[in-house]
């Protein structure tokens, strides 16, 4: 492959640095896919879903803190 930029290859090789940790959640049929934070607390990095509806909640975008308590809505379980 050929790479035609401006961009020193310094800068297009570089490395992003050390990536957080992250763990899977499974709510019901869903999976959530979480980012920890230095402080204890995690954020939803990636939805692992069949049901294209699971995407469009907004509590589930990537980037969203993660709160394992009861979910908005009926038929949804505990996270945990």
């Amino acid at each position: 492959m050929i790479l035609w930029t401006i961009v020193p290859v310094e800068w297009v090789l570089e490395e992003d640095g050390p990536s957080p940790p992250l763990m899977d959640v499974a709510v019901g049929a869903l999976r959530l896919v979480l980012e920890a934070g230095a402080d204890g607390s995690a954020r939803i990095h990636r939805v692992l879903s069949t049901d294209p509806a699971d995407y469009l909640r907004p509590e589930l975008q990537p980037g969203a803190p993660w709160s394992p308590g009861p979910w908005p809505g009926a038929g949804w379980p505990q996270g945990g």
